[in-house]
């Protein structure tokens, strides 16, 4: 399949989302002869297969009903290798809004119910320090930050777990990968009030440590302290 350039939805094309979009109401806002002024190159010219994600995407959503959350497990991998970017290039927030709104909103819809203006608007419009914000860009951050090198296993794996993922991803420690890996390595299969609690203490904890100066054996040392503890 052919690689291609991502794009980048501007400011203007930002405003033109509204709460018909966001509802499914309106199927499109930026189309046809005016979808070139509302986007723009991604600068640094790495490519992407984005038709490879098309059929992955369109597979997921024939295969799963609605608001199935059990969809994250399954599209993470698929959005992670088709979207084989830098990381820099991944901490753009507009490439995620064009492949939100622009790109894949009926993906976007199939996983997540509208609720309110404000949750639906972060699902198409979040991204940038928050992880667990844009639809697309959550799939892709917690499959880069759980994979080993193509294998997806740990990535499946929390995701399954909706409140595994939430309390793992929703976390600023999250954005550091062997802090990622050894929290979901030791929390899987764990109930929930395990989960909430060791989350909260290893986020206290790092009050007193410099996350990025502990390795992951040093992490795992942290967390297993933490899981004798509440047991």
């Amino acid at each position: 399949m052919s690689e291609q350039r991502l794009r980048r939805l501007t400011a203007d094309g930002r405003r033109l989302i509204g709460e018909e979009f966001l509802k499914g109401e309106k199927e499109q806002v930026i189309a046809g002869d005016k979808l070139a002024e509302y986007l723009e190159l991604e600068p640094s010219g790495e490519q992407v297969q984005l038709s490879q994600l098309d059929d992955e995407l369109e597979l997921i959503v024939n295969s799963y009903d609605r608001f199935d959350t059990s969809i994250d497990a399954a599209a993470a991998p698929a959005v992670r290798e088709s979207l084989n970017m830098s990381r820099r290039v991944a901490a753009d927030s507009g490439v995620w809004h064009y492949l939100a709104t622009v790109r894949y909103p009926d993906f976007v819809r199939h996983r997540w119910e509208f609720t309110s203006k404000k949750a639906m608007t972060e699902k198409f419009l979040g991204a940038g320090t928050d992880i667990y914000s844009n639809a697309l860009h959550r799939l892709w951050w917690i499959a880069e930050l759980t994979r080993e090198g193509d294998d997806y296993t740990l990535t499946e794996e929390v995701l399954s777990n909706q409140t595994l993922a939430n309390k793992i991803f929703d976390r600023w420690f999250a954005r550091y990968e062997p802090a990622a890996k050894v929290c979901s390595e030791k929390l899987i299969g764990e109930p929930s009030d395990v989960v909430d609690e060791s989350t909260r203490r290893f986020n206290h904890a790092l009050t007193n440590l410099q996350l990025e100066g502990l390795n992951k054996d040093d992490i795992e040392r942290v967390m297993d302290r933490i899981l004798d503890d509440i047991k």
